[in-house]
């Protein structure tokens, strides 16, 4: 493992980061290994035995030519390290050669890579002081332990080359995790330079040189035996890269939705054992369906790959990002505490807010927009198993008032929300019904419930009550028993026949039947079905009259009409708000509660002037 472009610093990978310079306790650290390993190139000339053997120069140049030919083929690891085998020869030469001829190998295996790759001067500088720091440390410790020349049988060198072994594998992995440190304030612990799975694959490769050392005092021939073996731990080298592309999602290059909620299971459960803080932010795409049905699919797909990428410009060393599905995404945020992750949250929607995508034949590009939700263990939410859960009820909220915000979770408004589970799953499906049939939670159920529920609000029915949750639940399931209507007369253009009126009157009652089989919907239903009745008793389909009427649809009512007018129709465009308070403040007391005409009045900041006496109709 070592510093390179596949790892963040010091070059960070990619040109935007080659560009932006290094901070100055990073060039301070650079210029500290260059000057350590330039002492360590003396102390080894001092060291020297003198002139080098003909077996030695033999032994050097194999094992240059050998090193240098590894060091062109190297393994990107999902941890963003790079890997190469060149390790196992570099500490079979530690083994074998004159500190003196330690210098000119660190130079020489490294040409011919600079030459193909052009890494910056500083890059390679590291590489290579790294490399002879690890070389000569190792060199130091073998001939310490030993007391004497050469590889010999015995317990005393078998324990000396593996104490060469781990000091080389220890010196590069501390050298290689500063420079993450330093260069880009990756920590050892999400840098994974000391995880297990990489010291061990260091110190495998470390242990194959060791073996290949001893072939070569036997025989240079039996060299063969361990290049070999050495060949086939190249192409294992593969493995992880290859399962972290199967990690990932093929459209925007994100986790899979299976890798991501494996994270997740592991770093809650690491949450649960230390109670350190953990944050998950759900994020849904807004209104794609709508963008693949007015420009294409490829044009929806280049908003998810826009999101996806505003995404990762966000992330923090150590935070994990995935794609659940459709558009939904999903950020898991170790260690991180709730004003934290709501800021993260808002620095990518204002990122997406900032996407153009344009639309060739077309006036103007087309803007995309996300919706999120924070949850936090362990404040505001006490159970860890629960973050997902809460970050997407988060998400639904936002999505209430009106897309493009940040939302946190309210574990007691979920909670009271969602008994159990159950109402999420029937609505899920109930949705899905609705949707098949053409007319399912659009745009303009979500605004109509987000205005009934401000309309609740200002009438003092608190956030998260059970009339709350009933008028919400009503609102998104209004028109459910529409789906027992015939489409000849749903979808008909013309006006409806009395006998086809008269059977499209019926869906208040369809939907309270479908409705009030559910416990947890038996409130909706009511407001489902008294959702067409008037105050004065006009309505259907029952006839109800005033304080008869749930207060749920009195309120609906109100809100519905008002987003119909303010909305455009097929035979109408759409009104201005104050035409829509005008004819719903002329409904007043008639087909409208004047208490709720009221609260619409607040909420939209209008104030008729003769609004006392347009309010003043009793109902009947």
């Amino acid at each position: 493992m070592r510093a390179e472009e596949g790892s963040e610093p010091p070059n960070g990978g990619g040109s935007e980061e080659e560009e932006r310079p290094l901070p100055f306790l990073a060039v301070l650290y650079l210029a500290s290994v260059y000057v350590a390993a330039a002492g360590a190139g003396v102390f080894a000339l001092a060291a020297a035995g003198g002139r080098p053997s003909g077996e030695q120069l033999a032994a050097f140049a194999v094992l240059s030519v050998l090193s240098a030919a590894a060091q062109l083929f190297k393994v990107d690891a999902p941890n963003k390290h790079s890997y190469h085998t060149t390790p196992a020869f570099l500490l079979a030469a530690v083994l074998l050669l004159d500190p003196s001829l330690l210098l000119p190998l660190g130079l020489l295996i490294l040409l011919p890579e600079w030459l193909r790759y052009r890494y910056p001067w500083h890059i390679q500088a590291f590489n290579i002081a790294t490399y002879l720091l690890n070389m000569l440390a190792a060199w130091a410790v073998f001939h310490i332990a030993v007391g004497q020349p050469g590889l010999i049988a015995g317990w005393q060198v078998a324990l000396a080359t593996a104490l060469a072994a781990v000091t080389f594998a220890l010196t590069n992995h501390v050298l290689v995790g500063l420079v993450l440190r330093l260069a880009a304030g990756i920590s050892f612990r999400n840098s994974r330079v000391f995880a297990w799975d990489s010291l061990e694959l260091d110190t495998t490769l470390l242990f194959l040189g060791a073996g290949m050392a001893v072939f070569w005092t036997i025989s240079p021939l039996l060299l063969a035996l361990g290049v070999v073996p050495l060949f086939l731990f190249y192409r294992a080298l593969h493995v992880p890269q290859l399962q972290e592309e199967a990690y990932s999602d093929v459209k925007t290059g994100l986790l899979t939705a299976r890798r991501f909620n494996m994270l997740l299971r592991e770093e809650v459960a690491k949450a649960e054992r230390s109670g350190r803080p953990t944050a998950v932010v759900m994020a849904d795409l807004d209104l794609l369906r709508n963008v693949n049905n007015n420009h294409g699919h490829l044009v929806g797909d280049q908003a998810l790959q826009a999101a996806a990428h505003a995404i990762k410009r966000c992330l923090r060393p150590g935070d994990t990002a995935g794609r659940l599905g459709g558009e939904e995404f999903a950020l898991l945020l170790p260690e991180t505490a709730p004003d934290v992750a709501f800021a993260l949250a808002e620095r990518i929607r204002e990122e997406v807010e900032a996407v153009v995508i344009p639309l060739p034949g077309e006036e103007g590009p087309l803007g995309v927009t996300i919706s999120l939700g924070v949850a936090t263990f362990p404040d505001p939410c006490t159970e860890p198993k629960k973050l997902l859960h809460h970050a997407d009820m988060a998400v639904y909220r936002s999505k209430l008032a009106g897309r493009n915000r940040t939302s946190v979770a309210i574990p007691s408004l979920d909670d009271a929300r969602f008994p159990q589970g159950s109402y999420r799953g029937t609505l899920e499906s109930l949705v899905f019904a609705l949707d098949t049939r053409g007319s399912g939670l659009d745009d303009r159920t979500l605004r109509v419930t987000a205005l009934a529920l401000a309309l609740a609000a200002d009438l003092g029915i608190d956030e998260g009550s059970p009339e709350w949750n009933d008028l919400e639940r009503a609102s998104l399931l209004h028109d459910i028993g529409q789906f027992a209507i015939r489409s000849s007369i749903l979808y008909k253009k013309t006006s409806l026949s009395e006998e086809e009126w008269r059977e499209m009157k019926k869906h208040p009652d369809i939907g309270w039947h479908m409705l009030r089989q559910i416990e947890t919907l038996e409130g909706a239903a009511e407001i489902v079905r008294a959702h067409h009745e008037h105050c004065d008793g006009s309505g259907y389909p029952r006839g109800l009259r005033g304080d008869q009427i749930p207060r749920g649809a009195r309120i609906f009512a109100v809100a519905d009409a008002f987003d119909a007018i303010t909305s455009d129709r097929p035979y109408r465009d759409a009104r201005s708000h104050m035409v829509a308070v005008e004819e719903i403040v002329a409904g007043s007391g008639t087909q409208f509660d004047p208490e709720v005409v009221e609260a619409l009045l607040r909420v939209v900041g209008c104030d008729l002037p003769d609004r006392a006496g347009r309010l003043a109709g009793a109902v009947p």
